[in-house]
């Protein structure tokens, strides 16, 4: 599992990520990019003193650290677009997630960072921190950074799950690279489907050149997942095979600062109904789906029921984001498409008896898919599956497209999301 790390860390990572230039290009100009990445500024450390041997771990950690936090806000804005979570309150530009009509005009989506959960900008910046890391440590030679191979596995396995969610969440995609001396390099839009094989490459060689066990099976898990949205079954359960069944790999958290807060928990819990359990989870009697509701009822400011999620119960709780759990239901959702009923029933009824449940009896593919699917939705509740289940499984959201919207318009159709203007307007290369 990651580790919780310090203050001093923080404060490293903040002057790490000042030397490495991000690789969204927000509302502004090439020409503008170029004269701000020229700038002396004094408060800022330059990129040459932070970007060196010595430094490896501590950019590695600030990469890991930029992962985290988008990762958490990915699991809010994944459940709001996904009815996992309904917005609560009066910030109309939160609600093209959950009225799922985001356009690609919409800041909060596009620019905003990982504290205000933004999608586009904090998962690009993960996944340029990552690569730009990566860079440096394969530039450098093991004599200047002990465990460099590891570092470099490490690296190659977080961008590579930064690839993974954005191609899993958004519509289509623009891979842009910032080298790192500052010079940007651009990436033209490209479809879903070659951004999860770009996010396999990349986990590809995480595996291939981790020796630590939990990042060589989160490296696993993210290529099994990028080979079934690329429907290669037998592939993904070739790699989800190899996960062990209790492998838990979490987002660490502290409620130390707003950064490495639990963004679920911040939105939802007994102290914020900024976000509340959606309508389809409200009536579940699960355990795996945990939420209470405040004594004396009472509703959001605007008008729906406050019901809170419980699953995590203060700001340092650690979400699980590769875990062997999921694993097992790649290999179930294999064994189907194989043909397989009775093994994709077996797994199937493993979930089910946990979570106290009978046993599920399947006659048909049609019937065991249907129950894989749901079975999907309770035991990674607010744990940032359900949106990818929604596009891939071409499921139809609650409430349905058509219906008022609480605050205001109607909900639409839009799942995945667009290409942001921030990035079409300022890449030459995607425009």
């Amino acid at each position: 599992m990651m580790t919780t790390r310090n203050t001093a860390r923080r404060s490293a990572t903040r002057a790490a990520r000042a030397g490495v230039a991000a690789v969204l290009l927000l509302p502004i100009s090439a020409c503008e990019l170029d004269k701000l990445l020229e700038v002396d500024a004094p408060s800022r450390i330059p990129a040459e003193t932070i970007q060196t041997p010595a430094n490896a771990t501590l950019l590695v950690n600030s990469a890991i650290a930029d992962f985290e936090c988008a990762y958490s806000a990915y699991v809010v804005v994944g459940g709001l677009i996904g009815e996992e979570l309904a917005d609560g309150i009066q910030t109309a530009d939160r609600w093209p997630y959950d009225r799922r009509t985001v356009a690609p005009i919409d800041n909060r989506y596009s620019t905003f960072g990982c504290t205000a959960i933004g999608a586009y900008s904090p998962l690009q910046s993960a996944r340029t921190q990552a690569e730009n890391t990566l860079t440096l440590l394969e530039g450098w030679t093991d004599a200047e950074v002990p465990n460099r191979a590891q570092l470099i596995a490490t690296m190659s396995a977080h961008a590579g799950w930064s690839l993974l969610l954005l191609g899993e969440a958004f519509c289509s995609m623009a891979v842009s690279i910032v080298h790192p001396d500052g010079t940007p390099q651009y990436g033209g839009e490209i479809q879903r489907d070659s951004v999860f094989k770009l996010a396999e490459a990349r986990l590809t060689q995480a595996i291939n050149g981790s020796t630590d066990a939990s990042i060589k099976n989160m490296a696993l898990l993210g290529r099994a997942k990028a080979r079934q949205n690329l429907n290669r079954l037998a592939d993904a359960r070739a790699d989800a095979a190899q996960v062990p069944a209790n492998f838990v790999r979490n987002i660490s958290a502290s409620a130390a600062t707003a950064r490495r807060q639990n963004r679920v928990f911040s939105e939802s819990s007994s102290i914020s109904s900024s976000s509340v359990v959606a309508e389809p989870y409200r009536s579940m009697t699960d355990p795996r789906v945990q939420f209470s509701r405040p004594t004396p009822p009472r509703n959001t400011v605007t008008g729906i029921p406050v019901v809170f999620q419980t699953k995590y119960l203060d700001a340092a709780a650690p979400i699980p984001f590769a875990t062997g759990d999921e694993a097992q239901m790649i290999i179930a959702e294999a064994d189907l498409a194989a043909g397989n009923l009775t093994a994709a029933t077996a797994i199937i009824n493993l979930f089910r008896t946990r979570a106290g449940q009978a046993p599920f009896v399947g006659t048909t593919a049609a019937a065991v898919r249907a129950e894989l699917i749901e079975q999907r939705r309770r035991e990674f509740f607010l744990e940032g599956q359900h949106l990818g289940d929604l596009i891939r499984y071409g499921i139809t959201p609650t409430p349905a497209a058509g219906a008022a919207y609480h605050g205001g318009g109607n909900y639409g159709t839009q799942l995945c999301m667009p290409l942001p203007d921030a990035e079409t307007r300022n890449n030459p290369s995607a425009d």
